[in-house]
């Protein structure tokens, strides 16, 4: 699933000038997935997708994406962000924001169903925002498992993990 930021961010660059291709390559897309993301995602902000329409009233579709970059809530794919609403039971999408989830520890989110490669897109989402999960180490096996999971991760591409290895020795102590 794409994200409605990302979207906004490859017509913007198609209103500029880009080609489709162009746009969608710095986000791993293919023209195919952009184009068809883009059919999609346009009606949503009240425009007809048509690439020579893009090319003639650039200023209308820059506009309204970036009302939509603006906009912290939609850095999350629309899924997570309805799925957050959902489980943290919020009244609306308006009222997630990055400042309200930063108070949120990750194993929290992980036991109200956000998946681990939702954490990660959450966490990225807060870190954009100068935010972060609330700080607190896992209290669970299964939490700790991922967290090793992540530090050989990071082990596997060449990353120095001395310093998280000792974090979780200490925690075994």
């Amino acid at each position: 699933m794409i994200s409605d930021m990302t979207k906004a961010n490859i017509l913007i660059a198609i209103a500029e000038g880009q080609s489709v291709s162009e746009a969608a390559k710095p986000y791993g897309l293919s023209y195919a997935q952009a184009r068809g993301a883009l059919s999609r995602f346009c009606p949503q902000l009240k425009l007809r997708w048509n690439l020579e329409e893009v090319r003639v009233n650039p200023k209308k579709y820059i506009d309204a994406a970036l009302a939509i970059v603006a906009s912290p809530k939609n850095a999350l794919r629309r899924v997570l962000r309805d799925d957050l609403v959902f489980q943290l039971k919020l009244r609306s999408p308006n009222e997630l924001t990055p400042q309200y989830v930063s108070n949120i520890a990750a194993e929290t989110l992980l036991s109200h169903g956000v998946t681990e490669t939702g954490l990660v897109e959450i966490q990225e989402w807060l870190l954009a925002n100068g935010l972060s999960c609330k700080r607190k180490l896992p209290e669970t096996d299964e939490y700790m498992r991922v967290v090793q999971k992540a530090i050989i991760l990071l082990d596997a591409f060449g990353l120095d993990v001395s310093h998280p290895k000792a974090q979780l020795k200490n925690i075994d102590e």
